[in-house]
């Protein structure tokens, strides 16, 4: 009986840890967080172009933010977020990395392209991140 009564306590203090993240998500303090994690995970791949930088950052939103679709203002915005200043003509930067068959177009949302990495994209992102960068 005793063995019941531990593994239930602990089962609970499991789910009070998981409420306890999930409220402070809710609360916004996961936004912070990401905008550090961003800038963070963008300078650990020593970026040395905007097509290097606006790969590493349309990397992080799918990847932690969940957003397989994503827009030139997207990219802009972590820009800003990585306190970098955006290229004069982000516009021209995706379709550099469009020719380098990292991205492709993915249908628009009004009169704005909507673009998602490709799996060469995600596989030279992720060979970095394994070799350490």
């Amino acid at each position: 009986m005793s063995d019941e009564v531990e593994e239930l306590r602990s089962q609970m203090n499991q789910l009070q840890d998981r409420v306890t993240e999930l409220e402070r998500r809710l609360d916004g303090d996961e936004e912070t967080e990401a905008a550090e994690g961003i800038r963070e995970f963008v300078e650990s791949f020593d970026p040395s172009s905007h097509t290097e930088r606006s790969l590493s950052i349309a990397y992080y939103l799918e990847t932690y933010r969940d957003k397989e679709k994503f827009t030139v203002g997207d990219i802009e915005d972590g820009y800003r977020e990585c306190r970098v200043k955006p290229a004069s003509n982000m516009s021209d930067v995706l379709g550099r990395m469009e020719g380098r068959d990292w991205l492709l177009r993915d249908g628009t949302n009004g009169q704005t392209q909507l673009w998602r990495l490709t799996a060469t994209a995600l596989e030279t992102v992720e060979e970095e991140i394994n070799n350490g960068t």
